[in-house]
C-alpha cells in the first residue's frame, strides 16, 4: 500500500468520519508523515516507561527511529511525553494538520470492555451534519482497535481544547478505571458486530470468544483519555450507537435526535484525583 507523505494527502471525509484511520504506526508533523514498522513484542506487558524506551527504537522504511526523526523535527523525544488515547478523528493527519498538533508519534492499539461511541452533541464546525466527536463507554466482553498518541502536555490540553472548541470545561483529559489497552499488531483485527451483542434491555454485553492479544498490555490507568464531561454519550433507546457500526452520515441521518442523552459517569468510571 502507498501511503501519503503529507497531511494534506491523507484522505479525510466529515460525513463517513471516524475513518480512514491509520493502519500502522505513524510520525505526524504537518510538513511530512513517517511512516513507521511495528516491531513485535513478547512481553505480557509493560510500563510507560518501558513502552516509550522500546517504540523510541521502531523504524521507518529509511532505518531512522522514531527518537531520531522527532529530534531532526526538533520535537521533544518520547521520553519527555505522556500517553493519550486518540479516539475517533484525532488520528487522522488531515485533521491533525487542521488543529495545528505539531510533531507526534501515534501507534496502533487496543481497547477491551470498553467502546468508541458517539456523545450526545453536534459540533457544526465542519460541514453540515457536523463534526460528532467520540467517547468511550463499558461493554463487557467487547474489543476494537483504536489509537495511542505520545504527546506533550501542551498538545494534550490542545487537543482537548479542540474537543471543546476552545471550551476548557466541556471535554476533559481522564484517566480510566475500567478496561484494557494492549499495542495491537494486526490492525485487520474485526470488532463484534451488532448480532454479537447481548441485550436484556438494560445491559449490553458481548459473549463471542475474544481474539488472542497480540501485544502487551499498558497501563490503561495512566492514559489521558478524553471524556465529554457535560453532554455523555447519546442513549439510542437504551443502547449505545457505537462507532464501529454507525458512520457519522448514518448516525445522524438515522439515530440522531431520536433518543436521549447518558451521562458519562453512568457508563464510564474514571480515576478521581
Amino acid at each position: 500500500m502507498s501511503l501519503p507523505t503529507t497531511p494534506r494527502l491523507w484522505p479525510y471525509e466529515p460525513l463517513n468520519s471516524p475513518l480512514p484511520l491509520p493502519q500502522q504506526p505513524v510520525i505526524f508533523s504537518e510538513d511530512e508523515l513517517f511512516w513507521i514498522e511495528a516491531e513485535p513484542i513478547e512481553a505480557e506487558s509493560m510500563s510507560v516507561d518501558e513502552l516509550k524506551n522500546t517504540v523510541s527504537d521502531w523504524k521507518s522504511a529509511s532505518g531512522d527511529s522514531i527518537d531520531s526523526i522527532l529530534s531532526k523535527l526538533g520535537a521533544p523525544l518520547m521520553q519527555e511525553r505522556r500517553l493519550i488515547l486518540l479516539v475517533g478523528e484525532l488520528a487522522n493527519p488531515s485533521r491533525l494538520y487542521d488543529i495545528g498538533a505539531g510533531p507526534m508519534p501515534i501507534i496502533n492499539v487496543r481497547i477491551d470492555d470498553v467502546c468508541r461511541t458517539w456523545n450526545d452533541t453536534m459540533d457544526a464546525r465542519m460541514v453540515q451534519p457536523g463534526v460528532h466527536h467520540i467517547t468511550l463507554a463499558r461493554t463487557q466482553g467487547w474489543w476494537e482497535s483504536t489509537h495511542l498518541g505520545f504527546a506533550t502536555m501542551p498538545q494534550i490540553r490542545q487537543l482537548i481544547e479542540y474537543l471543546g472548541d476552545g471550551s476548557r470545561i466541556k471535554w476533559k483529559p481522564a484517566k480510566l478505571a475500567e478496561g484494557s489497552l494492549h499495542i495491537l499488531h494486526d490492525t485487520t483485527i474485526e470488532a463484534p458486530t451488532m448480532d454479537d451483542i447481548l441485550w436484556d434491555g438494560t445491559v449490553e454485553l458481548v459473549e463471542r470468544e475474544r481474539p488472542a492479544f497480540d501485544g502487551p498490555q499498558l497501563p490503561f490507568e495512566e492514559v489521558f483519555t478524553p471524556i465529554h464531561t457535560l453532554a455523555g454519550c447519546y442513549n439510542h433507546r437504551g443502547r449505545f450507537a457505537r462507532c464501529i457500526h454507525y458512520l457519522q452520515r448514518s448516525f445522524h441521518d438515522n439515530i440522531y435526535r431520536r433518543g436521549s442523552a447518558r451521562v458519562w459517569s453512568d457508563v464510564i468510571s474514571v480515576i478521581k484525583k
